[in-house]
């Protein structure tokens, strides 16, 4: 029998030389993935304990601020606004609606049944409403459950393009807020300014997003130093530049679901007793912006939009009960719909994705 090449027997023979080498390089392979598995899990436990805490400390701050004014005072409001419940619910579902075809609208079309879609927004709802960073968390939840029909690339170039537009498109609101506290508070005001102050930095941080995905420099140096990683920003960047940077109808459609969100205010000032208009609306969904915006790493905002309330309470025209009881509507509104999410992602299946 005639002997083996000596390449041949390298890769048959175990115990040769060659096959040893490739055995230290997997040992090698994974002696480095190991540490890194660990720091990110003690990175996940550390912010898993921040999160904890935060969310302790919103709920302390909150029965604090229900102790102060009174807890019948508060009960007593929240009681009164339990007509007004299903109201609040319809446009609870009809924003969720708006923010489904923005989602569309991006999305090759016939490429996502709507009504999985629907289901799409229903599963990642708890996760914005009620995650730290729920926004950015609740785009990833998205993007993951697109991608069996678009493809990761696609769904990663969907993810960034939603959460640009929900910040761009919160600016228009936050600066009518911001008008409407100045025209009630009589001119100048620390809230005014700091709703103004908000609108400004949407409108950075979403134009920041929607061209920082489109830059070419960041994506060539990876390319270069990671082929896989490159050919994956590759496709990601090609999907990015199918849409403009502020495409008109998922803006549109954003936009209405944050002025939906403000008929609620409105809904809400009038189920506690408060006067209403579109006025005094647009000055309660300024406050309630700030609030969540301060309160954007504490789980459901729980103790910062309740605080925001209480402390604008004299510019609304309401009794620090009455301002409570609306953000404390807010947070039970959005634990029913997040409730509802949580059972969807059991009950509902996911429909196959097109061949």
């Amino acid at each position: 029998m005639a002997p083996l090449p000596p390449a041949r027997a390298a890769e048959e023979c175990p115990g040769s030389g060659a096959g040893r080498a490739g055995g230290g390089e997997e040992a090698a392979l994974s002696a480095t993935a190991l540490p890194a598995r660990s720091a990110a899990a003690r990175s996940a436990r550390r912010r898993a304990l921040l999160h904890a805490v935060l969310g302790a400390f919103g709920l302390a701050a909150l029965g604090v601020l229900i102790r102060h004014v009174g807890a019948a005072e508060m009960l007593a409001a929240v009681t009164r606004a339990a007509p007004f419940l299903p109201i609040l619910v319809a446009l609870e579902a009809a924003r969720v609606g708006c923010e489904t075809l923005a989602t569309g609208a991006l999305c090759p079309r016939r490429s996502v049944p709507p009504v999985e879609l629907l289901r799409i927004h229903v599963v990642s709802y708890p996760v914005m409403a009620l995650m730290p960073a729920g926004r950015a968390a609740g785009e990833a939840v998205k993007a993951a459950l697109l991608s069996p029909h678009v493809g990761a690339p696609r769904a990663a170039a969907i993810a960034a393009a939603n959460q640009s537009l929900a910040l761009l498109s919160a600016a228009p609101l936050s600066l009518l807020a911001a008008l409407a506290i100045w025209r009630i508070g009589g001119g100048a005001s620390a809230l005014a300014l700091g709703v103004l102050a908000h609108a400004a930095l949407l409108v950075a941080s979403g134009l920041g997003v929607a061209f920082a995905a489109r830059q070419r420099a960041a994506f060539a140096w990876l390319a270069r130093r990671f082929a896989s990683a490159g050919h994956a920003a590759a496709a990601f960047q090609e999907a990015v530049r199918e849409h403009a940077p502020v495409p008109a109808r998922p803006f549109a459609a954003c936009v209405a679901g944050r002025a939906i969100q403000a008929a609620q205010y409105a809904v809400l000032l009038a189920a506690v007793g408060a006067g209403t208009g579109p006025i005094r609306a647009l000055a309660a969904y300024g406050v309630g912006a700030v609030g969540t915006a301060v309160g954007d790493l504490i789980p459901g905002q729980v103790g910062a939009t309740d605080g925001a309330f209480t402390l604008a309470a004299p510019l609304l025209g309401l009794t620090a009960g009455s301002a409570i009881a609306i953000s404390v509507l807010v947070h039970l509104l959005q634990a029913a719909f997040a409730l509802a999410g949580i059972a969807a992602a059991f009950v509902w299946r996911r429909r196959p994705p097109a061949r």
